[in-house]
């Protein structure tokens, strides 16, 4: 089936993405955005590892 029969295209999801991430980059020169500095993004995850809720390793530090 052809993109037109099914939906947007990838073409059109993407300028779709262009069109929002542009007016975040808007807002952010306004200043009506919150950004993050590296050090706040970063703050505490260096101490923090993933594990699947049931597994062995979920459970080690209990």
């Amino acid at each position: 089936m052809s993109p037109s029969k099914i939906g947007r295209s990838k073409t059109e999801h993407m300028e779709e993405d262009y069109r929002i991430a542009a007016e975040v980059v808007e807002r952010i020169r306004r200043g009506d955005e919150d950004v993050l500095t590296t050090e706040d993004f970063w703050h505490g995850l260096d101490n923090l590892t993933y594990t699947e809720p049931g597994s062995p390793a979920a459970h080690s530090e209990k």
